[in-house]
């Protein structure tokens, strides 16, 4: 496991390495964070039976640990009997109620598990019996007495949320983060410190009093000592077994039914802020009126998951320009203010419910470069990235001259005129989209020869260019409806329809590109998805000699390069 988790009363503490983050709830309510190093670690994780044993005494530890940490952040209240001996002997109130649970819960172990049992065993089974069977007999009934103990425990107010906060740990631990795809008993996993602990408890419980070492008292403490750690061992290959076989995990739950409770939406929230700030590792509590990156991060996660709308990038976006820095500054954030948390949910809450970034803030990021866009133009993609690097490696540093068709923002004409010494002319056909690019373009500091044009229609003949690139409309018409609804209702369908197949637009750059590039030009075009070959033979059938391609963050083939022979 690379993240351990550990649940407490009021929140959860996740530990990566040497390094822990733990989330809770104090009295008012309030989402508190406290980071630092632990000095327990989990190692040997790879090595069957051994990490059994490390697993068991260190998770104790941090159990012990988390406990600890969370009666820091609850705050104590005063003239309590803790308080007043604390205060006389000048120790810690939390030392003296850790103390008092363990004498407690030592003396009624040895009371319940020992005592009782055996006298029961005279009473009822009597001397005479065969010695296995009266063994096997009263290690039943200390089992059945355990069971007891841990079913009166699950009607404690207390205890009913340590048990709720351990069922949100497994759903976090299993789901990797996500607050979707909760299913019915996905809060059940056996292999959670709680459950480690009870299923070792009753193993060892049956097996040590079945087994009935004899002998001096030295040789049965040494015996049964072994005979624990075996259980130990056992116990968590067996757990370990249970969780990696779905089928089998039903098994495994029946001892981790009596310390797991289905969470609730804010018990699933503390533990997957406890995982997120450990994914983070800021190392920096935060314990004020302002609210953890971590925590904020999660809010945003179950608004966009509920929605289906769910996407990194989006969320760190959304910090990003709330807070008015770069992504990667917006990382460096501890924490926000109530103002600016507010301002960011808002932001998440219109994503969520379908409103694309671009129409939240009123522009977009491409490129490195910012561009302001509305209804009239479609909002530049991150794939489109692609096409313009493909453009800029074959411009280098040469001055070459590049035609745009179909602008828009201007998003690809800006980047290159940008980042390159090309002449750039960008063409579209509708003027409102031109308005938009030519405010872009003084924006970023840039100068490009606009012509509102239908294509090549409204260039001279005469005019010739190194480079043609294009992200024309590719989308079927028939799909236009089909589509989401922050691209269908906020994209122009002008910028998306590219007629009955989606190729309207290829084959009128293939037949007449050729005619606008200079000897040995190429054109840059992107694609939809399973477009290539349609594209390709278009491109080869207008006269380009070669025809290759490039695919995108997502392994699709998204960009076409057509080259043209020096010869033609």
């Amino acid at each position: 496991m690379k993240y351990f988790f550990f649940p407490c009363a009021i929140g959860v503490r996740c530990q990566q390495s040497n390094k822990f983050a733990l989330a809770a709830i104090d009295e008012r309510g309030a989402k508190r964070l406290r980071c630092g190093k632990s000095k327990t670690k989990f190692v040997c994780q790879n090595i069957p039976f051994l990490r059994g044993i490390i697993y068991f005494f260190a998770g104790i530890c941090a159990l012990f640990a988390t406990f600890w940490d969370s009666g820091k952040i609850s705050e104590p209240a005063k003239g309590t009997i803790s308080e007043k001996v604390g205060e006389s002997l000048n120790i810690k109130r939390e030392s003296v109620t850790l103390s008092v649970l363990l004498v407690l819960g030592l003396g009624l172990s040895i009371f319940l598990f020992g005592l009782i049992p055996s006298r029961l065993s005279f009473v009822f089974i009597g001397m005479s019996m065969n010695f296995a069977l009266r063994n096997f007999l009263i290690a039943l009934t200390k089992v059945a007495i355990f069971f007891v103990i841990l079913l009166i425990l699950r009607f404690i107010p207390m205890m009913q949320d340590l048990y709720r906060f351990n069922g949100a740990c497994n759903q976090v631990r299993i789901r990797g983060g996500s607050s979707v795809g909760k299913g019915k008993f996905e809060y059940f996993a056996p292999l959670n410190i709680l459950n480690i602990v009870v299923f070792t408890f009753v193993l060892a419980i049956f097996v040590i009093t079945c087994v009935g070492v004899s002998g001096a008292w030295y040789i049965k403490i040494f015996a049964n000592l072994g005979l624990f750690l075996l259980c130990v061992m056992a116990s968590y290959e067996i757990c370990f077994l249970l969780e990696k076989k779905n089928w089998l995990r039903f098994v495994g739950c029946i001892t981790d039914f009596f310390v797991s409770a289905k969470p609730s939406i804010t018990h699933d929230e503390i533990a997957r802020v406890a995982l997120n700030e450990a994914k983070l590792g800021s190392g920096e509590s935060v314990e004020d009126k302002n609210i953890s990156y971590s925590s904020l991060l999660t809010q945003m996660q179950t608004e966009l998951e509920k929605a289906g709308k769910y996407d990194k990038a989006d969320v760190e976006w959304i910090i990003a320009t709330v807070m008015g820095v770069s992504r990667a500054e917006a990382k460096l954030i501890k924490s926000f203010s109530p103002k600016q948390e507010r301002e960011i949910m808002k932001a998440t809450m219109l994503r969520a419910a379908g409103k694309p970034l671009s129409a939240i803030f009123g522009f977009v990021e491409f490129y490195g470069l910012r561009f302001d866009v509305n209804k009239k133009v479609l909002s530049p993609r991150m794939e489109t990235e692609i096409l313009v690097e493909q453009a800029l490696a074959q411009i280098s540093n040469k001055k070459l001259d590049v035609l745009d068709l179909g602008t828009g923002s201007g998003a690809i004409a800006i980047s290159i005129a940008k980042f390159s010494k090309a002449k750039v002319t960008a063409v579209d056909i509708s003027k409102a989209a031109l308005g938009v690019a030519k405010t872009n373009a003084e924006k970023n500091g840039v100068k490009i020869e606009f012509v509102q044009s239908d294509l090549f229609n409204g260039l001279k003949n005469r005019r010739k260019f190194d480079i043609i690139i294009s992200n024309p409309p590719y989308i079927r018409s028939l799909d236009i409806n089909g589509l989401d609804d922050e691209v269908k209702n906020f994209d122009p369908r002008q910028a998306l329809d590219g007629g009955d197949d989606g190729l309207d637009f290829y084959r009128r750059i293939a037949i007449d590109g050729p005619k606008y590039l200079k000897k040995g030009g190429t054109i840059f075009l992107e694609i939809g998805q399973g477009q290539f070959k349609d594209v390709e033979k278009l491109l080869l059938d207008g006269g380009a000699s070669n025809v290759t391609s490039k695919k995108d963050y997502a392994k699709i083939t998204r960009v076409v390069i057509a080259k043209y022979d020096k010869r033609k």
